[in-house]
């Protein structure tokens, strides 16, 4: 069993456990599932990905969710697998194991409001980006790190004036403005309550700040925390180093449960 460490502790695991077929799985998709792209629309999917989770998918009983800050039509348009649970946008709209599609309620007088008022920020500012997603607006600055200070200066004047109803969730060179109430661990406490979830030993693996949410709820739980690289400070319990090696672990662990099956079947 991986050791718990306190949230402000330098030191997590690098040695993974072995997998048990009472796993819940919660997966990130950019920097986890998929390299990190100059934009969002830019990223590659190995082609092995989508066997990969319909397999872990199989191994675990339909207990495989991704939980991302994308929508759940831009996740399902890259993976093509529209049979695995998954939450979009940190949660603001959800598909359970059954197929059912719950969307959040929010302001959207306001959102729209809020990203009114980024396009000339982004238009003044070569090479950011404004990111509508539906439900909350990203605004990229990694082709553009010289504009963080005043992107981040931009937004915090939009809280100002809309912070009752929204935050800002920082990501990797992205301030995403998103209604209150939902994260990614607000996501992993809704599907813990549902079939096939409920009574299972949570693990989310995640790269980025916006994952921190989805560790220390399944720290809650007494799960597995994995982040994917060497980001610090972090809630993780345990690392991997990178997309690749995750992609071995991942299949390894769907090759173990699978060959157990066969194993306890007599095949």
């Amino acid at each position: 069993m991986i050791p718990k460490t306190p949230a402000t502790a330098p030191l997590i695991a690098t040695e993974l456990p072995q997998p048990s077929p009472d796993w819940a799985l919660f997966l990130d998709f950019d920097g986890t599932l998929v390299e990190i792209a100059a934009q969002p629309d830019g990223v590659t999917v190995a082609p092995e990905l989508p066997g990969l989770l319909t397999r872990l998918h199989d191994a675990l009983g339909g207990a495989v969710a991704l939980v991302s800050g994308r929508g759940l039509d831009d996740i399902d348009r890259l993976l093509g697998t529209p049979g695995i649970a998954s939450a979009g946008q940190h949660g603001l709209e959800r598909r359970d194991a059954g197929g059912r599609r719950i969307t959040a309620t929010i302001d959207q007088t306001a959102l729209d409001e809020i990203t009114r008022s980024l396009q000339p920020f982004v238009a003044s500012h070569p090479g950011t980006r404004l990111e509508p997603k539906g439900m909350t607006v990203a605004l990229h600055f990694r082709n553009a790190p010289d504009a963080e200070s005043d992107a981040r200066a931009m937004v915090a004047d939009l809280m100002g004036r809309h912070g009752d109803g929204f935050h800002v969730q920082e990501g990797k060179m992205v301030l995403e403005v998103k209604p209150k109430g939902s994260s990614k661990g607000t996501v992993v406490e809704q599907f813990l309550t549902e079939s096939p979830f409920a009574g299972r030993i949570p693990v989310f693996i995640g790269d980025d700040v916006t994952d921190e949410d989805g560790f220390r709820a399944v720290n809650r739980h007494g799960g597995l925390s994995i982040q994917v690289g060497t980001r610090l400070p972090t809630d993780a319990t345990a690392r991997i180093a990178s997309v690749t090696d995750l992609h071995r672990w991942l299949a390894s662990i769907a090759d173990s449960l699978a060959g157990g099956e066969r194993h306890s079947s007599g095949c």
